[in-house]
């Protein structure tokens, strides 16, 4: 036997001048009294009918003239549907179908009336009260044709039972199993048609059963075993073979299919992920069909989400519908089955034998929605220039979706550097509108770098069913230039020199932002760094719009390594002679003429000032004595405008750990010092880094070296206040920083 299966799809649309689309509730008028607005063949002889069921309807049962359906709520709601003109009527209490009939049957008390919905025979009452009774209670579990499926327990044993009504007398025929036997579950797929599991115990052996029933007798006919350990969860017969579906102990959904009549019983696995629970089988002709109901409006993937028929003969498999939610079997034996597919959307589809005996999907009724997720409504990602520093440093997405079970992502990426970030939503239950903002910030917690972007809007049924919904462009980044900003993206960056001379830059975004579970992403600006006994950030001094880093190596020469938006550009010699000086600081604008200046204290503690040519052959004008008595501080720290003056500041830690803060004139000079506070001497680098949190002030950073993860690294939020120019400090997760000592510029 051959079950290579065949991937194609057997679906046909029945063309049809009306369609209907599902509404709210049917009309009132009882079905029987109602008048056909012109004689039609019933559905299943082909003709297309508009319908009106309310959404999440679930097929009963399907007769000749008409059929059952039911609405899940605080109540259940049962509905019986004409196939000649679409009326449809409500009907109170719980009603149950018969499989392939137009009989709906009801209960009141021992009684069960079956009711012919055509019209075409008077109702049938059973009475059961006669074995029915409150010492034996029966409990009605389907009706099969015009016969009873009813279920007692005798002692604690399951006893089910075949109750019909036969010339005028009701007739209570028990299922009659081999000594020993326990029945669990029984299933039919037609009148007359019974298939029904059972243990059975002989002296301790403990076996587990698929037995035919004859409905003449209730006795067990055709007989096939399974594992004692496996789970059976549905099963069908056909003149020819009888099917189940089972779950091994531990393993996962497989197809059981016998000969009637033979020994032999092939397996075939179904779901290599699932097990068996929830499969339904139905027979179309010489093929078995199979699938989990549900998978249109499911959140998740499944291989039987598609309806998908077997054949009895060679094994051959091909997917007739993409999802059912219900199904019911009609008078001739084939599906009448509310799903969809792709290509024609969600309707009522009738399946039956094509021409050469595989089952086709024709669509009866649409219900005038696609099965394929769409899109509408849609605002998209702007193209062109974006200036990240007038939209709030974000990008935003929004739209409609034809279906809640969805998921919406934004993605965007870098196309210099290949990093990406984005933005997800996956939509509540009855929610089809959705919102994106990509907060600007790549996966690794780095600010989006300047520069060209693409972006993908992508909306993916979260059921697998059809393709995704794709959408795509492109924009431009820009940010204006910032302090502080080594890698052109509009946020801080500490530069960090570890003990093996090695220099990386760390954006502060993502250190604010990192944790345990995501370690940080620095730039790495290469080895050496150790040849060097001053480096300061010195903002941007030599022309262009990135800041630049000044460094003095061993023998007093100092360097110029010119910032250009990717790290650092080779360095240029500035001059010799720069050992005189015992601390070095730039970035503050002291001069009040739009660029950072350099200030240096030398031995004797005279402080000098540079300013700033923005020329990269001379980035230095000649230096200008600022005043004396400097030498009592070991840490200088430009900070920028930190404390409302005009110019830049200047942050003076004596020797005693006190910090002092200097205010910029703005002519080079500086206001006469304020105290900050004490206890500063436990911070082996305290750094400028610039308007860290975005609030527009200038923040300082401070470095334990003895601290831990959570309490080394310090942000002392800038306050703009002279008299209290820092809030209380925060500790970021700091995870390491580099090896060895490590010194922050």
């Amino acid at each position: 036997m051959n079950h290579s299966p065949l991937r194609r799809r057997r679906q046909a649309a029945a063309v049809s001048a009306v369609l209907a689309v599902v509404t709210a509730a049917g009309v009132a008028t009882p079905a029987m009294a109602a008048t056909p607005t012109a004689p039609v063949r019933s559905v299943t002889d082909g003709q297309d009918t508009p319908f009106t069921l309310p959404d999440g309807s679930k097929l009963i049962s399907a007769g000749r003239t008409g059929m059952l359906s039911a609405t899940d709520g605080s109540s259940v709601v049962y509905r019986w549907t004409r196939f000649s003109d679409g009326v449809t009527t409500t009907l109170s209490g719980r009603r149950w179908g018969a499989i392939g009939t137009d009989t709906v049957a009801t209960q009141n008390g021992s009684v069960i009336t079956l009711t012919d919905m055509s019209g075409g025979s008077a109702p049938v009452e059973i009475d059961t009260s006669a074995f029915n009774t409150a010492a034996n209670p029966y409990t009605l579990n389907r009706v099969v044709g015009s016969t009873l499926v009813m279920t007692a327990s005798v002692s604690g044993v399951l006893e089910y039972h075949l109750v019909s009504k036969e010339e005028g007398r009701v007739v209570d025929r028990k299922v009659v199993l081999p000594e020993g036997a326990r029945p669990l579950v029984m299933y039919s797929n037609g009148p007359g048609t019974y298939v029904l599991t059972y243990n059975r115990v002989v002296g301790e052996v403990w076996t587990r059963h698929v037995a035919v029933l004859d409905p003449a007798t209730g006795a067990a006919t055709d007989t096939y075993d399974t594992l004692p350990s496996t789970v059976i969860r549905a099963g069908f017969l056909s003149p020819t073979h009888v099917a189940w579906t089972e779950t091994p102990a531990g393993g996962t959904a497989i197809l059981a299919v016998a000969r009637r009549g033979g020994t032999r019983t092939e397996r075939t696995p179904l779901d290599p992920l699932r097990s068996a629970d929830g499969i339904l089988l139905r027979t179309v002709g010489d093929w078995l069909t199979y699938n989990r109901n549900g998978g249109g409006t499911a959140g998740w993937t499944d291989a039987l989400h598609p309806l998908t028929a077997r054949s009895l003969t060679n094994g051959d498999t091909v997917e007739v519908l993409d999802h059912v939610q219900s199904s019911a079997v009609d008078p001739d034996g084939n599906l009448l089955a509310l799903g969809g597919t792709v290509e024609h959307g969600e309707g009522l589809y009738r399946v039956a034998p094509g021409a050469d005996g595989t089952p086709v999907a024709t669509l009866v009724t649409s219900f005038g929605r696609p099965t394929a997720l769409t899109m509408e409504n849609e605002t998209l990602p702007p193209t062109g220039a974006v200036d990240f520093d007038t939209n709030g440093g974000v990008l935003k997405a929004s739209g409609k979706v034809s279906r809640s079970n969805a998921r919406v992502g934004l993605s965007v990426t870098h196309v210099a550097s290949g990093l990406t970030g984005g933005a997800g939503q996956t939509l509540a239950t009855t929610a089809t509108d959705f919102a994106l903002t990509w907060n600007g910030q790549f996966q690794n917690g780095v600010p989006a770098y300047n520069g060209d972007y693409t972006w993908t809007l992508t909306a993916k049924p979260t059921n697998g069913i059809g393709p995704d919904v794709v959408r795509t462009g492109t924009f431009t980044l820009t940010r204006a230039p910032k302090a502080h900003d080594f890698d052109d993206n509009g946020s801080p960056d500490l530069l960090a020199r570890d003990g093996r001379g090695r220099l990386r830059s760390y954006d502060i975004n993502q250190i604010e932002g990192s944790s345990t579970i995501r370690a940080l992403d620095p730039v790495d600006l290469g080895t050496g760094w150790s040849g060097y006994d001053r480096i300061t950030a010195a903002g941007d001094i030599a022309g262009t719009t990135a800041p630049d880093l000044v460094a003095r190596d061993r023998t007093g020469v100092l360097w110029l390594h010119q910032g250009n938006g990717k790290g650092l550009a080779p360095r240029t010699r500035i001059g010799a002679g720069w050992q005189i000086y015992h601390t070095l600081t730039a970035g503050s604008d002291v001069t009040g003429d739009g660029r950072p200046d350099l200030l240096a204290t030398d031995t004797s503690g005279a402080l000098w000032l540079y300013k700033a040519t923005g020329d990269t052959a001379a980035p230095f004008a000649k230096r200008v004595k600022v005043g004396g008595g400097w030498g009592v501080y070991n840490q200088l720290t430009a900070t920028g405008n930190i404390a409302g003056a005009p110019a830049g500041d200047l942050l003076a830690r004596d020797t005693s750990g006190t910090l002092w803060l200097y205010l910029g004139k703005g002519d080079g000079t500086f206001a006469p010092r304020v105290k900050v506070g004490g206890g500063w001497n436990a911070y082996v680098s305290l750094v400028g880094a610039g308007d860290v949190d975005r609030d527009g002030r200038n923040d300082l950073i401070a470095y334990n070296a003895n601290g831990g993860f959570y309490s080394s690294l310090y942000v002392y939020k800038g306050t703009g206040n002279w008299n209290a120019p820092f809030g209380t400090r925060r500790a970021p997760y700091n995870p390491g920083l580099g090896e060895g000592s490590i010194d922050l510029f």
